[in-house]
């Protein structure tokens, strides 16, 4: 199905992961070999010439080779049907993912299996789990509705990352690279922008049934745009015990960041501006004609961001008998943090000050910078039961999680507050809630030797809260019900080549904030449900929301071919919405997307991908994909109040073009890489408008890693990279008229030494 191939996950095992069993004891030969059952999650891995999804893996190998400082969406860039872009600029710090051009809030991201899609917001802050990477030692991502049988409902697909820390052999690894940037605009030659600094351990086998693991790092960046930076730590500790047919794993990661804030897009007409092209603005207004700036607000120093996201995860697996394992997964994620950002705008009615609230004042407060606290705590279970039952096999599991939040408003200075003014009073103050439980059940029969039958359902119950609003009183509890099923074949025509044929269907409850942003109801926000205005007074009918879930049927076809030279595979996929919530071209205060309901829309395209190898001890790898993406039907009303036809119209943020190309040499001590990615252009609205649109880019970058070995299986590799080598100015992306910069041409040299 895709080029990078999943044989090693035969029977779930990782190959990059030694097995051990409890037979091993302390003074065991060295080449003796134990089985452990694998970290992964077998009933969201597909698995070549079985599973008829359309999927693509990273193996240990190719993110060690690729991997250094850069976060995670980075990385996932030269997949097939993947965009990437960085608030920032330089991919650390604020970084985003699409799939097939759908955002990552309706994309099911994990790691080991469970889920990492805020409850409430379905996105993903990819900075709460910094340097991650060198701790992982896989990632598939899989392409097309329903792909994971747990957690948030898959539309554009998902992304599973398996940490695998772990190793039979006693180690040290330590690590440190530095970045420089070019400043088209600045006499300066390459200041240092960015570094890493990390070292870890692993313990080997431990008695013959211990096996622990550590690792400590921070990454430091100044950002491509002004005031941009970010400072990450970084912790993973992993233990496992071993007894017999369980093992029990135990994983810690995280770590506490601190940033500037730079979530505002810029004109257009900043692109090809050396200067202009670095700013980080909190507002702007271009003047008539869109080529200069009619009013500026800059970004203030005192905006910026601290956050911590611990992970507690226990991991257990235990083989009940030859055909059955039960694997349970308990988790802990434990979030506090802030972000402070300019509301020099906010008078005393938004504030909650005045004599109405028992704060006299003289007048508005100025120079107002709010301190918005966000507090989440989410636990949760994840049983699953796989037998093999000769003709297949069958996973049954279940997921039961619950999430609980505190968010609250403060001002954090100001001039002209009144005497005696209490620094913790909460202008606004409410917490939210999000209880989901699911069952599901996944068969993979054989019906003959070449040919697999899939079948799958996920029952998802899903339960929103809003309680304890302070001033507005506010509350309600909104449930969802949905039922995802999936089908498929696959038909292994001969030992090189399958074709398959999969479809599901998919339901998706709305945003949080769809139903009611209640983080800006001090400026005006209110409940989006059913309201009746009789006598003047707003009542919210709270059993009738605006927002309607998101319900996807996507059909899937592939082929897949693979042999000793070449591996490579075309999809074919439809996919057929109705409610899809689609971007309007507008932004919050915040700088995410304002979305909204629309009646019917279609995603169809073509995904080609292939690997080959050449001769001098080189390869190449490539993929491409067509897409059309369309509103089918779906009207808005415009600022008149006229009802506008949106008919035809492509989706925004939907790119119809997607091109990645990879030339590699490699003998073993020397290696290099030239890789090309291509973005076609894409509307940044609804409304075909070509000022709004993000224009096709090419960028190319470049590795180069030199291995010296050591006696005593120390090894000391050298590193550098040169990235966008032609130095293209570019945006990656848009909402609406605001864009967001690439970093210009910029270098990085490093070296990991392993003992």
């Amino acid at each position: 199905m895709m080029p990078y191939h999943a044989s090693s996950f035969v029977a779930g095992v990782l190959c990059a992961l030694p097995v051990f069993s409890r037979a091993q004891q302390p003074d065991a030969p060295r080449d003796t070999v134990y089985q452990m059952s694998p970290v992964v999650v077998t009933a969201t891995q597909a698995r070549e010439r079985e599973t008829p999804v359309t999927f693509s893996n990273l193996t240990a190998a190719q993110i060690h080779s690729r991997y250094t400082m850069q976060d995670i969406p980075v990385l996932l860039s030269e997949l097939p049907s993947i965009t990437t872009y960085s608030e920032n600029g330089n991919g650390i710090g604020y970084n985003y993912v699409t799939l097939r051009g759908f955002d990552q809030r309706r994309i099911s991201v994990m790691i080991n299996g469970i889920p990492q899609n805020d409850p409430e917001d379905h996105n993903v802050y990819w900075l709460d789990f910094p340097d991650l990477l060198a701790s992982v030692g896989n990632v598939q991502v899989q392409r097309g509705a329903g792909s994971a049988f747990y957690g948030p409902a898959a539309i554009g697909g998902s992304i599973n990352l398996v940490t695998n820390p772990f190793h039979g052999d006693p180690g040290i690894v330590l690590e440190s690279y530095f970045g420089f940037q070019e400043f088209g605009d600045s006499s300066k030659s390459l200041p240092l922008a960015s570094r890493k600094l990390s070292a870890s351990f692993r313990s080997g086998l431990v008695g013959g049934q211990y096996m622990f693991y550590g690792r400590l790092g921070t990454i430091e960046s100044s950002g491509y745009r002004t005031n941009s930076w970010v400072n990450m730590d970084s912790y993973f500790f992993g233990a496992m015990r071993i007894d017999g047919a369980m093992t029990t794993r135990f994983h810690f990661f995280g770590g506490p960041i601190t940033d500037g804030l730079a979530y505002n897009g810029l004109p257009k007409f900043a692109g090809n501006n050396l200067t202009l092209r670095r700013q980080n603005l909190a507002d702007w207004t271009a003047a008539p004609g869109g080529t200069s700036y009619a009013d500026v607000t800059p970004r203030r120093p005192q905006e910026s961001e601290a956050f911590s996201q611990p992970h507690y995860e226990v991991l257990h697996d235990w083989k009940i008998s030859p055909a059955a394992t039960l694997y349970n997964t308990l988790f802990y994620y434990e979030g506090d943090g802030y972000f402070d950002y300019d509301a020099s705008w906010a008078d005393t009615t938004n504030l909650r000050l005045g004599n109405a609230y028992g704060i006299p004042v003289t007048g508005n407060p100025t120079g107002t910078i709010v301190r918005a606290f966000v507090g989440n705590h989410q636990w949760g279970w994840l049983p699953r039961v796989e037998v093999d039952h000769g003709d297949g096999s069958l996973t049954v599991g279940a997921e039961f999680r619950f999430h609980r939040s505190t968010h609250w408003g403060k001002i954090q200075s100001a001039g002209n507050l009144p005497a005696g003014f209490d620094p913790d009073y909460h202008f606004y103050e409410y917490n939210g809630a999000k209880d989901i439980l699911s069952l599901y059940g996944h068969e993979i029969f054989h019906l003959t030797d070449a040919l697999s039958l899939m079948g799958s359902a996920q029952f998802v119950w899903n339960r929103y809260r809003i309680e304890n609003e302070k001033f507005l009183g506010n509350s309600f509890s909104v449930p969802y019900m949905f039922v995802n099923p999936r089908g498929g074949l696959n038909y292994n025509i001969n030992e090189n080549a399958n074709l398959y044929l999969s479809f599901g269907y998919t339901s998706r409850e709305p945003q949080l904030r769809n139903l009611y942003a209640a983080e800006d109801a001090y400026f005006g926000a209110t409940p989006q449900f059913r309201a009746d205005t009789t006598g003047g007074k707003i009542t919210y009918d709270f059993a009738q929301p605006l927002a309607k879930p998101e319900r996807l049927f996507n059909v899937e076809l592939g082929a897949h071919h693979q042999s000793t030279r070449f591996q490579g595979g075309a999809s074919i996929y439809w996919m057929e919405f109705t409610d899809e919530l689609v971007k309007s071209g507008q932004v919050d205060i915040f700088g995410q997307p304002v979305t909204g309901n629309a009646d019917r829309s279609r995603h169809v395209g073509i995904e080609l991908e292939g690997m080959a190898a050449l001769p001098f001890q080189c390869s190449v790898s490539a993929n491409a994909t067509f897409s059309m993406n369309r509103l089918v039907r779906y009207s808005v009303i415009d600022d008149n109040g006229n009802r506008v036809t949106l008919n035809g119209n492509p989706v925004a943020g939907f790119p119809d073009v997607l091109g990645n190309l990879r030339l590699t040499y490699d003998d073993g001590i020397w290696s290099g890489s030239v890789a090309a990615r291509y973005v076609g252009p894409f509307y940044t609205d609804n409304d075909r408008n070509v000022a709004n649109r993000n224009d096709a880019y090419t960028v190319c970058n470049a590795e180069f890693l030199y291995r010296i070995p050591f006696a005593s299986h120390m090894v000391i590799e050298l590193r550098g990279e040169v990235r966008n080598v032609f130095n293209s100015l570019y945006f990656m992306n848009g909402e609406g008229n605001a864009f967001f910069p690439a970093a210009e041409r910029n270098y990085l040299i490093g070296t990991r030494i392993a003992l």
